[in-house]
């Protein structure tokens, strides 16, 4: 039994706003992993395809390279948002395996979440079927699935970022098997550690534990990914995952449900959040509930609300209308290459776009512009030169090039959206 796997982009990939902008969906980090990585680490021998907004996959595929076919032969068309566990995959493997040579299609309550087109049957009048737009909803309409055989699963989908925040706990304990060949901490830990349930801590290669470091894996896995360093003081509640050469400094809280992407800079009190890969959160101040991108800086003593005074469920900006999240707890959504200065108060809720950046006294507006020199209703425009020179002086003190076609999705939404984001 081989397949390869499609990953296509659900038509409603803007409400991943702000993340959106600059990311295709299965960029979307939800547990220890990306969407797609999760594919590739549980689908290890399926090559990966993709669909979507074109400018955003070229993106994607200039900083992640993997290797293209042109040959796919028995395919299965995977929509962009579905949160992978090690209970799906298994049986998305075994009904494929059971009915290799029939096409299938896999729904998640009412929702359609992958099709399966063997190869003999992705002809249609002796041609490929081409749908319509770029978009999962469009392979929808094959031909062959409409006889296709039908079979419910247990799936979740992340249309919205919150919804990544909702499932990050239980997508760190899915994930952690993963990770079972990492070292653990049960017989190899110096005394200097505090530590609870050590068969649950997860340690890559490289990686450097202070003394006075506690940490508590009593409720979820800890994961440290390679060349972690963790500074002395340091507390770090499970379930949570720390990428990839990245640094927690001293003193730092870090509480469950929280992922830390590659390449990070974090201290202070993280509470439920996300945070991808290059952005710093280094000194002391709150985050919690919330979805940071990348190279995002929050300045010293930056604070984020994630409850509201009157404990009702929090309502978000987005495309112009306000949105019920019906969550209790949500804080920053911020995007890409955004930067708050020190003192920086975020309103419950607050949705910022790219490349703000953020300066002044008092509360924020709860929706903050892309490209805004400030971070009010009223701010001027940030200069997209002197934003692209900002940009690229950050990520070469990380031994960061952009690609060209990231610069080129910058200069699109830029020119497309301009203050209006």
């Amino acid at each position: 039994m081989s397949f390869s796997i499609l990953i296509a982009e659900p038509l409603a990939v803007d409400s991943l706003y702000p993340f959106s902008l600059l990311h295709c969906s299965w960029e979307v980090r939800c547990g220890a992993l990306k969407l797609f990585e999760k594919v590739q680490a549980r689908f290890p021998d399926s090559p990966l395809l993709f669909s979507g907004r074109e400018g955003r996959i070229r993106s994607f595929l200039s900083r992640v390279p993997l290797e293209q076919i042109s040959a796919p032969g028995n395919i299965l068309v995977l929509h962009g948002g579905i949160l992978l566990s090690q209970q799906l995959t298994s049986f998305l493997k075994n009904t494929i395996k059971s009915h290799n040579d029939e096409p299938i299609v896999f729904i998640s309550g009412s929702i359609e979440i992958c099709y399966y087109i063997p190869e003999i049957f992705r002809l249609v009048n002796n041609q490929e079927f081409h749908p319509d737009s770029p978009f999962f909803e469009d392979y929808s309409l094959h031909p062959v699935l409409e006889n296709a055989l039908h079979f419910e699963v247990e799936s979740h989908s992340i249309t919205y970022l919150w919804d990544a925040i909702k499932h990050n706990g239980q997508a760190l304990i899915d994930d952690a098997d993963i990770f079972v060949d990492y070292e653990n901490l049960q017989n190899n830990y110096h005394s200097g550690l505090f530590i609870t349930n050590p068969d649950a801590i997860f340690v890559g290669e490289n990686c450097s534990i202070a003394p006075n470091v506690v940490l508590d894996a009593s409720e979820g896995p800890i994961i440290f990914g390679k060349n972690v360093r963790i500074m002395s003081q340091s507390t770090i509640m499970g379930p949570c995952f720390i990428g990839d050469n990245s640094l927690v400094k001293i003193g730092a809280k870090i509480y469950g449900n929280t992922s830390i992407g590659e390449f990070c800079k974090v201290g202070g009190e993280i509470d439920s959040s996300i945070i991808h890969s290059y952005s710093s959160k280094q000194h002391d101040g709150f985050v919690g509930h919330s979805y940071i991108g990348e190279w995002v800086n929050l300045g010293a003593d930056s604070n984020t609300s994630n409850l509201k005074n009157t404990y009702s469920q929090v309502t978000v900006p987005m495309n112009g209308t306000m949105i019920n999240t019906e969550q209790m707890f949500l804080g920053l959504l911020c995007g890409d290459h955004s930067k708050a200065g020190i003192n920086t108060m975020f309103t419950t809720g607050t949705v910022t776009g790219i490349f703000a950046n953020i300066f002044g006294g008092g509360f924020f507006p709860q929706n903050i512009k892309s490209f805004s020199w400030g971070g009010f209703s009223d701010s001027p425009i940030y200069q997209f030169d002197k934003a692209v020179s900002v940009a690229e002086i950050v990520m070469q003190r990380r031994n960061y090039t952009p690609t060209t076609e990231e610069k080129k999705l910058w200069k699109t939404v830029f020119a497309q959206f301009g203050n209006f984001l």
